[in-house]
């Protein structure tokens, strides 16, 4: 039988055992964990996303904020999730033994990466069909001769025309689209160009909105069970295989993309889309929508606040240096996320140099599909488009698979770690069981209507909450465990204190900013449109649904936590606020200088705060504590 150590929490020597074994499992080598950290953060987000909210954003002024927030907020939290989760060996859920109140947060990273795993699953049927439609003798998009074409088509060279207002009954009785306003029979339809036609009517074979769910696409549901399958054997043995996937899944993108570009920039319009891309309007600055998408936009990339960093982290050797890590794949995914847009921009360029019509009107069914057609359209430019098209789908099915296993690893390791005596020891059953709930739950995404379903839950799930517990992190780690426990940890593990720069933005820059985002996106964030359509009023509601789910087991867990605790209320918090029993440093040698550090350990808030903000009070003495462990080890040989 297991006992309860002071803070409600199971602890049983079979069960420190159990986590001991599995804490054991590391990096094959350091390369491979800063591939793995590259996979984690590069992905489909940073093909479609970043250029999409830029082209929503008017441009180069959504750039600002979201570098901004890469680097000042981005960096310090993403170094901090690494460095508590390599210092204590603890993963998504143990590493809260730090403050056990927050335990939940573990249950939200659960609830986050099942979500955002089940909805973007749907990026692979989409991909799929691209790929098998690129077998064709003539690439199925570059024309206006298919079935699916509408009156409206515009064929790639051709210049856009006005409205096309034709009979539905006689002209084309099966077509339905969000882009078409009808009367009676009569419908008026805004150009498309054949590859954007080809997005919305045989991919997306797109219905009239979120109330007309359509039929079922079986043929994209057999697609998402294959890829089921393939995640299922990725996450078998878990990091042992991801980090060897990661090799080819997060440079190859790169590489055909480079390549792309280069293409691009040999045709006419070019230049001009990769101005619009980096030159600002700074008026849009003034507008607080910019800063919280370009928030959202940066912790959805990165990933801090999301629970896998920990996951990452707990399986990292002890002395590694994190913090380089942490700024090498902060500034890679930056870069990369620039260079699509670049990419993206050049080739709508070259669409609207071509059509005769404005940059910000190129794409007409919104910047959610900006890269499913600049990508498609770019591959037209090359010689043997065939051969082009099913290299770079290929290529870019496989971010979308390894981010799959980055989201599905942190929920299985909160299953594993809350249960490890159990449920951790059958990962087979575990996986298989997670993996088919995740299938069925994916079902209604096939449908006509799915893409509608997959924007609005991309919308907010991983936003206002994400941004919510990262501001809530970054006073955990700065103010109730400390900063100046953090800056001693961090001397005892790489021998160095707290870089100046995480301090700062730890203890000031985002509790201050990221609140400030977190009250005004609670008023300011309304649901998405694609294209002509816009969302029902009910959708907002949906799409809160999906933000509280995560947040709400927070408060819920703490609530049990605080329940099972002795005494008075504040004595309950006070002792939950408290590092729990076992927590500390993973690394056997080091044992004895931290709990002698923090035995002397005396907690004051002007002391505190005097440290977040000079770096001094205390830190002296972590120092020279720091030194005289290692001199004894040293002489212990």
């Amino acid at each position: 039988m297991g006992t309860k150590n002071e803070n409600g929490l199971e602890s049983s020597k079979d069960k420190v055992t159990v986590l001991a074994e599995a804490s054991q499992l590391k990096w094959s080598s350091r390369q491979e964990f800063i591939i793995s950290l590259l996979g984690y953060s590069l992905g489909l987000t940073d093909i479609w996303r970043v250029p999409y909210l830029t082209y929503r954003n008017g441009g180069g002024a959504f750039l600002i904020p979201y570098i901004f927030f890469m680097l000042v907020c981005g960096i310090p939290l993403y170094f901090l999730e690494i460095m508590t989760s390599q210092f204590s060996g603890k993963g998504t859920w143990r590493v809260w033994d730090f403050c056990p109140l927050f335990r939940g947060f573990g249950i939200a990273f659960l609830i986050i990466n099942w979500i955002v795993a089940a909805y973007t699953m749907l990026h692979k049927p989409w991909i799929i069909e691209y790929i098998i439609a690129s077998f064709s003798a003539e690439l199925p998009w570059s024309s206006c001769d298919n079935p699916w074409n509408t009156p409206a088509c515009v064929q790639t060279g051709q210049t856009l025309v006005t409205n096309i207002t034709f009979n539905v009954t006689t002209d084309m009785p099966s077509y339905n689209s969000s882009a078409m306003v009808t009367t009676d029979n009569t419908s008026t339809l805004v150009p498309m160009s054949s590859v954007e036609e080809f997005w919305n009517y045989k991919v997306l074979d797109i219905s009239s909105g979120l109330e007309d769910i359509g039929r079922l696409n079986w043929k994209y549901l057999l697609y998402l069970l294959a890829c089921h399958v393939i995640i299922w054997l990725s996450l078998v043995r878990s990091i042992q295989s991801i980090g060897k996937m990661m090799y080819v899944t997060a440079i190859a993108p790169v590489v055909l993309t480079i390549i792309i570009w280069i293409r691009a920039l040999t045709l006419p319009g070019s230049t001009t889309g990769m101005a619009y891309f980096i030159t600002p309007d700074f008026e849009r600055l003034s507008h607080p929508e910019v800063w919280i998408e370009a928030a959202f936009m940066a912790f959805y990339t990165l990933g801090p606040a999301w629970g896998g960093l920990a996951m990452y982290g707990s399986h990292n050797k002890f002395n590694d240096n994190c913090f380089r890590d942490a700024i090498i794949s902060t500034v890679m995914t930056v870069s990369y996320g620039l260079l699509n847009g670049l990419v993206i921009f050049s080739v709508i360029g070259v669409l609207s140099h071509e059509s005769n019509v404005p940059i910000n009107k190129v794409i007409t069914s919104g910047g959610f599909s900006l890269g499913f057609v600049a990508y498609p359209q770019a591959i037209t430019y090359f010689p043997m488009p065939q051969i082009w098209a099913v290299l770079f789908f290929i290529v870019l099915l496989l971010p979308g698979l390894d981010c799959q296993t980055t989201l599905m690893e942190p929920v299985l390791c909160v299953l594993e770690e809350n249960f490890p005596k159990t449920i951790g020891k059958r990962r087979i059953p575990l996986l298989t069981g997670l993996t088919v709930f995740t299938f069925l739950c994916g079902i209604p995404l096939a449908t006509q209507a799915g893409v509608y379903m997959f924007q609005l839950i991309d919308w907010y799930t991983a936003t206002w909450s994400v941004l919510l517990i990262a501001v809530t992190e970054s006073i955990l780690f700065a103010w109730v465990y400390g900063g100046d426990r953090l800056s001693r940890d961090a001397m005892l593990m790489l021998g160095r204190p707290l870089p100046v720069f995480v301090r700062i933005a730890t203890a000031f820059v985002m509790p201050i900013i990221l609140t400030f985002l977190v009250i005004v996106s609670v008023f300011k964030y309304k649901p998405p449109t694609y294209g002509a359509y816009q969302y029902p009023d009910y959708a907002r509601s949906i799409g809160w649904c999906f933000s509280m789910a995560s947040i709400v087991p927070i408060f819920l867990y703490m609530a049990y936590l605080i329940k099972k605790e002795k005494g008075s209320l504040s004595k309950r918090i006070a002792s939950l606020v408290k590092p729990a029993p076992d927590w500390g440093p993973a690394e056997e040698s080091v044992k004895p200088a931290y709990n002698r550090l923090e035995r002397n350990y005396q907690r004051s808030f002007e002391r505190l705060v005097r440290f977040n903000f000079l770096g001094r009070g205390g830190y002296e003495n972590v120092k020279r504590d720091y030194d005289n462990n290692v001199s004894e080890m040293n002489s212990m040989g």
